[in-house]
């Protein structure tokens, strides 16, 4: 989790960190999962991926976990239907009538969590939701500038909230009068939502139609929908408010229209079902055949008979390739170019995914960069990889990597040589992510190797070794320290170089931070670099500011991964002390009056936070009055700051 100091005086740009870097979890799952309550979090719990079989009468829940190549299934519990319990009234829960119900894990009599179908995550879209109104009630012009350049980054579920949030805030044109007069117009700041919805782009950052639909859930949400009442947004005090999202969501679909081309691109792409939805929701009326027609939608007479398309007309069947030979379906492939998601959903069971149909999905170019590195082990089990074209076309795709999935995918394959090309793919795409906001800055990365460590060690070491990629190892410094410190010197930035250089360390004896900054304290930052120090461990030690000041290293921010320790005794005091030897990095911070930004250990486990994470954390510190003076590194408020405000399409 992200968290900084004094959270009650943060500005705009701390809480852009504290929304964009600090939960991994996704807004959206798309398989079911169980949500059981965890005070670490943000959100108060936390979601894992599960699935269930019928035992007898009961629905049994197994929890999933990677082991390698396999999938391994942990029995939870057993699902039971339980009532949904109202708000206490005069001190008693009272059941809600008509009575809805939940469906709750129970191992016994015990609670485990609530079950939860493939879905919108209602906690982390509230959360998320509260921190945008929160940098909107601090600045809205600066919150309609984040919003307009989340846009043009990979952050999905961000991307999403923000433009809820556009469509529905209160800045939306509304006359200002000067004597009964109107004077001029207050800026509408509902048209960056507008914008965001309606915007096509070539880079595979614009909101798709399943996105559109997304945003709709959000502001459907009752947690949602109290926050917009809370500010005061809409005028009902009951039901939800959408703002622009139904008048959007019609031109959008009217511009399909009004372009068959792109409409049957959508079908193409797998967004038929998606499409009608939209359609459904906002009660779209077509003034054509052919859009029905495009989407095979099928229509029935409305009870006061008022529709006057399609009723009654046959529609096309959709085109299948059930009872195709192999040979048949790659010449539809070749002839049709679909994409690789519509492929496999439509290969009939007879033929599967063959070394020849794959081979035909790559020649049509239906595999994206991306779907050709997830891929990877399905190329190799089939023998692709061993083609020359193949094998040129794909090790341009992990060249091309935009996050660190290929290193999750490496586990799953054999040969050594694809797997180093897949980690060494990893390791760029962190770079390339970061290399435009690591110039000028060094950074100190220390090691808490104590005791205490010794269950954690393991872990903080694979945290480093992902999270060092992206620093060019000339302005990177490494210590691991107990109570005394030692340096450790990385002869190659990359996983492989980490590893190496982090062999036979093993953990014991005390912790003193300041151990780890006195010996990185020979190695002075050049006077127009600005610096970050970035510390794993527990905090069960005392503030070392005196330390730090006497360094002479000047940080101008900390970096905080919290590890849990061993079992025992040293985890029952982890959790349950509360003075101030267990707060000693955020104390310190606190003390030196710098920002300390808390990172999720769960962010080195997401292929796509680990890059968005490193680059965000460097953008986020501090630029130092001798960098600002100099050829200045622009902080992430400062990019957004220079960001013009998303405008709509012309047609709109």
């Amino acid at each position: 989790m992200v968290n900084v100091n004094n959270r009650e005086n943060l500005g705009p740009a701390e809480r852009i960190i504290a929304s964009v870097l600090a939960y991994t979890d996704h807004l959206y799952h798309g398989r079911p999962g169980i949500v059981v309550e965890d005070k670490r979090a943000n959100v108060g719990v936390r979601w894992e991926p599960v699935t269930h079989k019928i035992e007898g009468t009961d629905k049994v829940v197994y929890k999933l976990t990677k082991a390698g190549k396999k999938t391994l299934k942990t029995k939870v519990g057993v699902m039971r239907n339980v009532p949904i319990m109202a708000p206490p009234h005069d001190g008693r829960p009272v059941v809600v009538l008509p009575v809805r119900t939940k469906t709750v894990v129970f191992d016994g009599a015990r609670e485990i969590g609530e079950y939860r179908d493939a879905g919108l995550f209602p906690e982390v879209a509230a959360w998320m939701y509260r921190q945008v109104a929160e940098v909107w009630k601090l600045d809205n012009e600066f919150a309609a500038r984040w919003a307009s350049f989340a846009f043009t980054q990979e952050h999905r579920d961000l991307k999403v909230v923000l433009a809820a949030f556009m469509l529905v805030q209160a800045r939306k044109g509304d006359p200002v009068l000067d004597a009964g007069k109107v004077a001029f117009y207050d800026e509408d700041y509902r048209d960056v939502g507008e914008a965001m919805a309606l915007i096509r782009r070539k880079d595979d950052k614009e909101l798709n139609p399943k996105l559109l639909l997304r945003i709709y859930d959000v502001l459907a949400l009752p947690a949602v929908a109290a926050i917009n009442r809370e500010l005061g947004f809409g005028v009902s005090t009951r039901k939800s408010f959408f703002g622009r999202w139904i008048g959007v969501v019609e031109k959008w679909l009217r511009h399909r229209e009004d372009n068959p081309k792109m409409l049957d691109g959508l079908v193409k792409a797998g967004f038929r079902t998606t499409v009608i939805d939209l359609a459904r929701r906002v009660g779209y009326k077509p003034t054509t055949v052919k859009f029905f027609e495009t989407l095979r939608w099928k229509q029935a007479q409305a009870k006061d008979g008022r529709r006057a398309l399609m009723i009654g007309v046959e529609l096309e069947k959709q085109a299948t390739l059930e009872g195709m030979t192999e040979a048949e379906v790659c010449g539809w492939i070749v002839a049709e170019k679909p994409n690789w998601k519509r492929i496999t959903g439509m290969l009939p069971k007879s033929v599967g995914i063959t070394r020849a149909v794959v081979a035909a999905a790559i020649e049509s170019k239906a595999l994206s960069d991306r779907d050709l590195i997830i891929a990877t082990p399905t190329l190799e089990e089939l023998g692709l990889l061993d083609v020359p074209d193949v094998k040129k076309r794909w090790e341009k795709a992990i060249k091309n990597a935009e996050d660190s999935r290929a290193a999750n995918i490496a586990k799953n394959v054999h040969s050594k040589e694809v797997k180093e090309k897949l980690v060494e793919a990893a390791d760029t795409a962190v770079k390339k992510a970061v290399e435009a906001v690591v110039k000028n800055i060094r950074v100190y990365f220390m090691v808490d190797v104590s005791g205490s460590m010794q269950n954690s060690i393991e872990a903080a070491k694979a945290h480093i070794a992902k999270f060092l990629q992206g620093f060019p190892v000339d302005k990177t410094h490494v210590a691991v320290f107990n109570t005394t410190g030692r340096e450790i010197t990385l002869k190659h930035a990359s996983a492989a170089g980490v590893e190496n250089a982090f062999r036979g360390i093993t953990a014991g004896g005390g912790t003193d931070y300041g151990a780890g900054v006195r010996t990185l304290m020979h190695h002075k930052p050049n006077p127009d670099e600005d610096v970050l120090f970035i510390f794993v461990g527990d905090e069960e030690a005392h503030a070392f500011d005196g330390q730090v000041t006497a360094s002479e290293l000047r940080p101008m921010a900390f970096g905080f991964v919290k590890t849990v320790p061993n079992g025992g005794a040293a985890a029952y005091r982890h959790a349950q002390y509360q003075g101030e030897n267990n707060v000693a990095v955020r104390e310190t911070a606190t003390r030196l009056g710098i920002p300390c930004f808390m990172i999720d250990e769960k962010t080195f486990e997401d292929a796509y936070a680990i890059p968005r994470t490193i680059r965000n954390l460097i953008a986020a510190t501090p630029v130092g009055p001798a960098r600002a003076a100099a050829v200045p590194r622009l902080t992430f408020v400062d990019q957004i700051l220079k960001t013009d405000l998303l405008k709509k399409p012309a047609w709109a």
